[in-house]
């Protein structure tokens, strides 16, 4: 019971820094970065996916993937959303082999890698 209500707390916690995040607009201009709170809110419908309490991404996960998949064009931008989701996903438990599981489910193109602690976000995300 501890370990569901100690679960339920990080959980809070990530919804609450995504609402905090999501402050912002979420709609890049052409000329600016695509933002973290953007990455976040575009994935945060697959984390019983990637936490390993569902067998396959909801529709709503696989919209909000091929949406990411979409906004990250570059080498730069595929960068940052990995670092972001690193970053972002230190802060839960979940399996890492899941995450490029997310590409082939979903039908996108984008390769996702296995992100954990330890990915190098130089060279992870690829189309």
């Amino acid at each position: 019971m501890l370990k569901a209500a100690a679960m339920s707390t990080h959980l809070f916690a990530l919804l609450a820094v995504i609402l905090l995040l999501l402050s912002r607009p979420a709609t890049p201009s052409p000329d600016d970065k695509v933002s973290c709170a953007t990455i976040v809110s575009k994935v945060t419908s697959c984390i019983n996916f990637i936490s390993d309490k569902s067998k396959d991404p909801s529709q709503t996960c696989c919209a909000g993937v091929k949406e990411m998949s979409g906004l990250v064009k570059s080498k730069s931008d595929r960068k940052d959303a990995c670092e972001c989701l690193k970053n972002t996903l230190s802060k839960i438990k979940y399996d890492p082999s899941r995450i490029p599981l997310l590409s082939k489910n979903c039908g996108v193109a984008l390769i996702l890698p296995p992100i954990s602690k330890s990915t190098d976000c130089s060279t992870a995300f690829r189309y």
